[in-house]
């Protein structure tokens, strides 16, 4: 599937005095996919519909992402983004949902799973920001106040495009990189990605820390074990600290571990389904 296919699947959504875009397929428990930075829905685009067999599976962009909002001055945090993915569930009707979440989106899936209990069913993390695991140095450097005046839309996404690449296990995965980095080639797109980059913040997960023992729902760690970004002993010590988790290493993957191995991922997430989550607990 290409980038434009999925992004014309897409509907809006306005929560509050902002939009959301998103895709939505299946019936069943729903499952909610995050995406992270630089990246936007297109992400799961190799396993979305397997899931979907089973399952009601929504793919917002966050907001400032992809073909949500992207008008400047507002809040990206991940602390916000996770407010917004809740006040969203609440404009779908949706009070409980299987999170997963990878990167910065993991970092919303741990702060909803913390802070907003009653809104998560299930949790799952791949190659998540966590602890003081992040900002990588490129998000930083990204970040800086003078980026979008010294970067055109052109060559931000060209360097976006050579670091990206180190993300991937594999060279005939690269090509997916356009399709991800697309929502960003327009100076409007720069200037939101920049944005999102200034509003990463460590402190949104650090302070989190001691609430993890506190997840009781069923969790489940992925990791890519190649990841140059984020290391595997952040999965590690995830394990050790929520209960009732477990991590399963994937081989010949490194960050976008969705895209290196769809086909094993899938399985390992039908199979968390079909031992943890049984359909009579997402009445809604």
């Amino acid at each position: 599937m290409t980038w434009r296919e999925f992004q014309r699947l897409q509907m809006v959504s306005r929560v509050n005095d902002r939009f959301i875009s998103h895709v939505e397929t299946g019936d069943g428990p729903p499952v909610i996919l995050i995406h992270g930075i630089p990246v936007w829905g297109y992400l799961w685009h190799d396993i979305y519909l397997e899931l979907a067999r089973t399952r009601r599976v929504l793919i917002p962009d966050l907001l400032g992402f992809g073909f949500s909002d992207k008008a400047d001055c507002f809040d990206r945090s991940i602390a916000f983004q996770a407010h917004m993915i809740t006040a969203w569930m609440t404009q779908l009707g949706i009070p409980r949902a299987t999170i997963i979440g990878h990167d910065i989106g993991g970092g919303v899936a741990l702060r909803m799973a913390t802070l907003f209990p009653a809104r998560v069913e299930a949790l799952i993390v791949m190659n998540t920001v966590c602890y003081d695991s992040w900002p990588i140095e490129l998000m930083l450097q990204f970040g800086h106040p003078e980026a979008h005046r010294k970067l055109s839309a052109s060559l931000a996404v060209r360097l976006l495009r050579q670091a990206l690449k180190r993300g991937f296990a594999s060279s005939r995965n690269r090509k997916i990189v356009d399709g991800l980095l697309a929502p960003y080639t327009t100076e409007t797109g720069k200037l939101s990605l920049i944005r999102n980059a200034a509003a990463l913040n460590t402190n949104h997960t650090t302070e989190i820390t001691h609430l993890l023992s506190g997840i009781k729902v069923p969790s489940l760690v992925l990791w890519g074990e190649e990841d140059r970004f984020q290391p595997i002993h952040y999965g590690e010590r995830l394990v050790n600290d929520i209960h009732d988790s477990r991590l399963i290493r994937v081989k010949d993957a490194r960050h976008f571990l969705m895209c290196d191995q769809p086909e094993i991922v899938t399985k390992h997430l039908l199979d968390f389904f079909e031992r943890t989550v049984s359909s009579r607990h997402f009445k809604v």
